[in-house]
């Protein structure tokens, strides 16, 4: 069988099982894969799984009539008592576990697993758990599922008696026709009476179901699947749905990898790089010491020049893992993290931030950079005499307006410094604003899901 191929990362969820985050949303079944040939389908397992699959539709759908006729009956009590919403509410579980059991059984078939419905929350108060039974969509796609598979087993049972069933005791008949009365066999307009006749039947009867019976099986598991597709798999909606939750949360996980991934980058050289600089020049200033007097003044210049490089690449290392994540945007927030950027910039700017309860790492992070990218950009090209910073948080949402009083004329442009932190915010599912008519101001405005 073959499926349309929407896989990423993950793993399949379980027949039965709510899809949930980080989980890989599962393709419906599109349909037998049978060679065409028919003799070739023979060799294929597809047709033995096909065929026991078909064989195993009566029982199913002697299961789901049970529990449909247990429903109806719950459901016509519910108006002499409430002796019927309990008995409505089992048979409504009985129909979700079989309909677990089914997607189990198509998940043995080859390549053909049937995706997960949400299930109705079925417990707490009764009428509560009878309301969501009945809003419920998968359970009215069960209903009508096990109330179409209940008949179309019938046909499925003739076809594999008629696939399976006849054409054997035919190609056997060579081996009993003798056990028989009277030692011959009638089958309608023919009557095998000797041994040379029996075996012609057996022979144009294993030809006949060589050539007839896996297209039988073809016609027979085709309108299985579409009718699993149609009322067992998930609506077309929901699976839409689960698909931007999965991709909403894979994108979540990369942008929160990404963020670790820089503090941990930001660790490695404060606690590696830069401490073996600052020990160097500790290491130079000593021998200077030993030098100085000693009349050697060209190796005591040298170690001067050696000694100011180490501090200047300090200094150049320090900036780059207060790029990369600043040890005070972890230890005391936003406001304490901006407040110093502010410090630094040659105007004057206002930072007013209010995010109590504090946000996750990932969002922080992307908030600072913002910001400090704005700034920076500020301080080199609008001119502006000062600027301010207004960061809140309501309930999930973080507000963050950085403006200036500049000459304007900002814009998002591709491959643009503006262009990346929208990109960047958009990893969070933020959107970026930027107003700034010429003569200014300028207003950047970023709303992010704060989690």
């Amino acid at each position: 069988m073959v499926l349309a191929d929407t896989q990423d990362v993950g793993h399949r969820p379980g027949p039965g099982d709510p899809v949930i985050a980080g989980e890989r949303p599962v393709a419906c079944p599109q349909g037998p894969a049978l060679p065409p040939n028919p003799y070739r389908a023979l060799g294929s397992p597809y047709l033995w799984c096909a065929s026991a699959h078909l064989a195993t539709d009566a029982v199913m759908g002697a299961a789901g009539l049970a529990v449909l006729t247990a429903l109806c009956v719950a459901l016509c009590l519910i108006p002499a008592g409430l002796v019927g919403v309990p008995l409505a509410i089992l048979a409504g579980r009985m129909l979700h576990l079989l309909g677990t059991a089914e997607r189990q059984r198509w998940a043995a078939m080859p390549g053909l697993p049937i995706p997960p419905q949400p299930r109705p929350a079925l417990s707490g108060p009764l009428l509560g758990s009878a309301a969501a039974l009945a809003r419920s969509r998968s359970s009215w796609q069960l209903v009508a599922y096990f109330g179409v598979l209940a008949p179309w087993s019938l046909v499925t049972l003739f076809g594999s008696v008629l696939v399976w069933g006849i054409p054997l005791a035919l190609v056997l008949l060579p081996a009993y026709r003798a056990e028989l009365p009277g030692g011959r066999a009638s089958l309608g307009i023919i009557v095998v009476g000797d041994l040379g006749t029996a075996l012609l039947v057996s022979a144009l009867t294993l030809l006949l179901w060589a050539t007839l019976a896996p297209l039988v099986v073809r016609g027979l598991l085709t309108a299985d699947v579409l009718l699993a597709r149609a009322l067992l798999a998930p609506a077309r909606d929901v699976t839409l749905a689960q698909r931007v939750e999965y991709l909403t949360e894979s994108r979540a996980r990369v942008v929160d990898a990404a963020e670790a991934e820089r503090r941990r980058i930001e660790r490695d050289l404060h606690d590696g790089a830069q401490q073996r600089l600052v020990a160097m020049t500790m290491t130079l200033g000593r021998a200077r010491s030993r030098l100085k007097g000693s009349g050697q003044d060209a190796a005591l210049e040298l170690v001067d020049e050696a000694r100011a490089s180490a501090q200047e690449a300090i200094k150049e290392l320090r900036d780059l893992t207060r790029g990369l994540h600043p040890p005070v945007l972890t230890d005391r927030g936003l406001d304490a993290a901006l407040s110093a950027v502010a410090a630094r910039l040659p105007i004057p700017v206002d930072v007013d931030v209010d995010v109590t309860p504090r946000p996750s790492t990932t969002v922080e992070g992307i908030a600072y950079f913002v910001v400090t990218e704005a700034l920076t950009n500020v301080a080199k090209h609008a001119r502006s005499q000062k600027a301010w910073v207004r960061i809140r948080r309501t309930t999930d949402r973080l507000a963050v307006t950085i403006g200036d009083d500049g000459v304007g004329g900002a814009e998002v442009s591709p491959g643009g410094g503006l262009a990346g932190l929208a990109d960047r915010v958009s990893g969070v599912d933020g959107r970026l604003r930027v107003t700034s008519p010429p003569g200014g101001p300028t207003l950047i405005e970023v709303d992010m899901q704060c989690v």
